[in-house]
């Protein structure tokens, strides 16, 4: 298994392990038709369309058969919620592949991205009823605030979200050698 910066080919396994990860990881905290909208070719076009724009901070693992397994997404800047410097936006690995380490060492890809161009500390939303939160919190994040909001795209569902932090984004890729 490897650990890459994401490429214009890998488009469609992302999208596949987008959408994958949304159906499973959501189920119940969405509602169905929303989730159900998705498609693995509108995904794909998409990923396609957002590397071409720009360079991103995007991370893959890629299983030595060359099919993508996981990604990560981070970004520079973050001005939501300070003193945090920089935001995981997405992070999804497959379910088959869950458990195996994957998802500590794309998060800790991004992270040392990020420090590598001077960013001290990083921050994340998720769902608040995501069972992923007890991932993030092994690796160190603190709880730093909450939000609900109203959300018409997800069928009007009222929409709560957790964020974690860590002021120092060094703990992020040390925890890649623990």
């Amino acid at each position: 298994m490897e650990i890459r910066q994401a490429t214009l080919a890998d488009s469609a396994g992302i999208a596949k392990i987008q959408v994958d990860s949304y159906r499973t990881a959501y189920a119940g905290i969405l509602p169905a038709a929303y989730l159900e909208h998705f498609t693995y070719e509108e995904q794909a076009q998409d990923w396609r369309d957002w590397l071409s724009a720009k360079p991103q901070l995007l991370y893959v693992a890629v299983a030595e058969s060359q099919e993508v397994i996981g990604y990560a997404l981070g970004q520079h800047g973050a001005d939501e919620l300070a003193p945090y410097e920089s935001e995981l936006v997405a992070l999804h690995v497959g379910k088959r592949f869950q458990g195996k380490g994957i998802g500590k060492r794309l998060f800790a890809a991004v992270s040392e991205e990020l420090a590598a161009h001077g960013r001290r500390s990083l921050f994340l939303w998720m769902l608040a009823d995501n069972p992923a939160r007890g991932f993030y919190e092994k690796l160190g994040g603190k709880y730093v605030g909450e939000k609900a909001w109203q959300n018409n795209a997800y069928f009007g569902t009222k929409i709560s979200e957790v964020a974690y932090g860590w002021l120092d984004i060094k703990e992020l890729f040390a925890a890649d050698r623990r």
